[in-house]
């Protein structure tokens, strides 16, 4: 007599919840690849714009510093406070130094804006089908320190895909655990869930995930930067006709700020008898 083969029971919910489970990851992973297309669509022309810019961008900023540093010399002066004069120039280098170290950042970041090839386009579709299988929250809510790791990972997904940073997307991607362990952040389980409050959870949270994702496209799409951005990819010379407007927009406000200035270092003059060139 043959022996009767086993009953295996398949919980349907479970079954289904990992169907669901799927289904979301594979939405999330979509929209995240047309989130990042969108943004670095726009990116690329807003560092075309910046690099047009950047001269005017800067001494604009320059001159608010002065005219800020130079009020309030002007100010310490009238209360006869030497230490406060001595802190404000402090503080105008201090500023100084990190305005130009954030110019020779975003010029460095506006340099590396280019715009996505085919190829590039297809990795990240492979890419973020990895990515979104890291999307586990829940696991790690009793785990304080498992969970500041995974706020950790995912600050630096998010960073990499508001960068247009692929690179480091691939590397998250093709290994998660190195990429944590080389940042000395610890450890993090992602093998798949099996329970359903477990799958529940998860698929509750991939759907959380998928909302703001279709919020932040929305609000890309509907922003002043991205209308632009379809304006002068659909004619030639729109984003030079821009750049020689808002130029002269920046040289008009800059011509004020030199006034403020002058007139700034005029009072300090006529008050200490100092030059404000000088102290500057």
């Amino acid at each position: 007599m043959k022996a009767a083969s086993p009953i295996i029971y398949v919980n349907p919910e479970l079954e289904q919840l990992h169907q669901l489970v799927a289904d979301a990851r594979s939405r999330l992973a979509e929209l995240e690849v047309e989130y990042t297309k969108e943004k670095s669509r726009v990116d690329v022309v807003q560092a075309a714009l910046f690099r047009h810019l950047r001269e005017h961008f800067q001494k604009r900023d320059r001159l608010r510093l002065v005219v800020d540093y130079r009020q309030k010399f002007l100010d310490s002066l009238t209360r006869g406070d030497a230490e406060e004069v001595k802190q404000a120039e402090k503080n105008y280098e201090k500023a100084k130094r990190q305005t130009d170290r954030d110019y020779e950042e975003l010029a460095a970041a506006a340099d590396k804006r280019k715009q996505l090839t085919g190829d590039e386009e297809a990795e990240l579709s492979r890419l973020w089908k990895k990515l979104v299988k890291l999307y586990h929250p829940d696991r790690f809510a009793n785990e304080p320190d498992k969970l500041e790791t995974y706020h950790k990972l995912t600050a630096a997904i998010n960073q990499a895909k508001d960068n247009g940073d692929i690179e480091k997307l691939r590397e998250i991607a093709e290994d998660p655990q190195g990429f944590i362990l080389h940042q000395g952040w610890g450890n993090l389980d992602f093998s798949d869930l099996a329970e359903l409050a477990q799958l529940r959870r998860l698929h509750e949270t991939l759907q959380v995930e998928i909302a703001t994702i279709t919020q932040s496209l929305e609000q890309l799409r509907e922003s002043p930067d991205y209308e632009f951005c379809e304006l002068s990819e659909q004619k030639s010379g729109v984003l030079d006709e821009l750049a020689a407007e808002r130029a002269k927009q920046l040289e008009i406000e800059n011509a004020e700020l030199e006034k403020q200035a002058d007139q700034l270092a005029k009072e300090i003059r006529k008050l200490s008898g100092r030059s404000a060139d000088g102290i500057v």
